[in-house]
C-alpha cells in the first residue's frame, strides 16, 4: 500500500471512529436526559429551579439581616456571581462521580468507552448550567439598573476557564471512583468547606493576609472572581488564570491516565 493510500485509509478510519462516538455520545446524553429529568418536561425544569432557590434563599437572608452589600450596589449580582460558580462546580464534577460505575451495563458494548460515559454526562451537565446562567443573567438586566456584564469578552474566557476545570475534574472524580469507589464520599465532605472558602459571601482581597493566603489554593473561588471580573469594572481580584488552568490540566491528564490505565476494571 502507497503512502498516499495509507494517508487516506488512516483518516477515513479516524472519521469513522469519530462519527461513531458522536452517535454514541449522542444517545449516551439522551439516555442521561431521561434518567436524571424522567421523561416529563417538569424533570428538566426543576434543575432550572433548584439553584433559583439557593440563591433566593441567600439573597432573603442576607436582606433580612440588613448585612451591607460586599461591593456593588447590587446584592443578588454579588450573590448569583458566586453561587452560581460555585453551583456550576458542583454539579459538573459531582456528575462525574459515579458516570462509569453507574453506567457498567453500557459497557459491554463494544462502541461504549467509560470516557464516552463520562463525556455525555459532563457535556450534558455543561449545558444545563449554561441554560441556568443564561436564565439568571437575563432576569438580572430585567430587573438592575446598571449592566450586568461590563466585559463580555471577559465574561466568555472566564466561562470557558471555569468549564474547562470542571471537566478536568469531573473527568478525574469520575476516572478514580472507579479505583476507589469511597471517594464519592469524600468528595461529598470537601464540597462544604469549599462553599466557605469560595468568596461568594465576601471580597477574598478584604480578608485578613492569614485567610488569604489559605483560601488561595481553592481554584473555585479564582473562578469566582475571574466572573467578577467581568461583571464589576472596578473589581479587585484575588484571581490567578494559569493556577486555574493549571488544576484542570493536571486533573484532567490524571483522568484520562486513570481511565486508561483501569478501563478494564470498569468491567469488573
Amino acid at each position: 500500500m502507497s503512502d498516499v493510500s495509507s494517508r487516506y485509509y488512516s483518516a477515513t478510519r479516524f472519521m469513522d471512529q469519530l462519527a461513531v462516538t458522536g452517535r454514541v455520545l449522542t444517545a449516551m446524553m439522551l439516555r442521561e436526559t431521561k434518567t436524571r429529568f424522567g421523561r416529563s418536561k417538569f424533570g428538566y425544569l426543576w434543575a432550572l429551579v433548584e439553584p433559583a432557590a439557593y440563591v433566593a434563599i441567600f439573597v432573603v437572608v442576607r436582606n433580612v439581616s440588613q448585612e451591607h452589600i460586599p461591593f456593588g450596589q447590587d446584592l443578588a449580582l454579588f450573590i448569583v456571581s458566586g453561587m452560581l460558580t460555585f453551583r456550576m462546580f458542583s454539579a459538573i464534577t459531582t456528575r462525574g462521580l459515579s458516570a462509569i460505575t453507574a453506567n457498567k451495563a453500557l459497557l459491554a458494548y463494544p462502541p461504549v468507552k467509560p470516557l464516552d460515559v463520562i463525556a455525555a454526562r459532563l457535556l450534558l451537565e455543561v449545558l444545563t448550567m449554561y441554560v441556568i446562567w443564561l436564565i439568571f443573567l437575563s432576569i438580572l438586566s430585567l430587573t438592575a439598573e446598571n449592566k450586568i456584564i461590563v466585559d463580555y469578552a471577559r465574561f466568555v474566557e472566564a466561562m470557558a476557564g471555569m468549564t474547562f476545570l470542571c471537566v478536568g475534574i469531573g473527568t478525574f472524580n469520575g476516572a478514580i471512583c472507579v479505583i476507589f469507589p469511597s471517594w464519592e464520599r469524600v468528595w461529598s465532605i470537601l464540597r462544604l468547606p469549599l462553599l466557605v472558602i469560595s468568596g461568594i459571601f465576601y471580597v477574598p482581597v478584604q480578608m485578613p493576609p492569614f485567610m488569604q493566603s489559605i483560601i488561595w489554593w481553592n481554584p473555585v473561588l479564582h473562578c469566582v472572581e475571574w466572573i467578577r471580573t467581568a461583571t464589576y469594572m472596578t473589581y479587585e481580584p484575588m484571581l490567578s488564570i494559569p493556577y486555574v488552568l493549571t488544576i484542570g490540566s493536571v486533573a484532567l491528564c490524571l483522568g484520562l491516565i486513570l481511565e486508561r490505565a483501569y478501563r478494564y476494571k470498569s468491567f469488573a
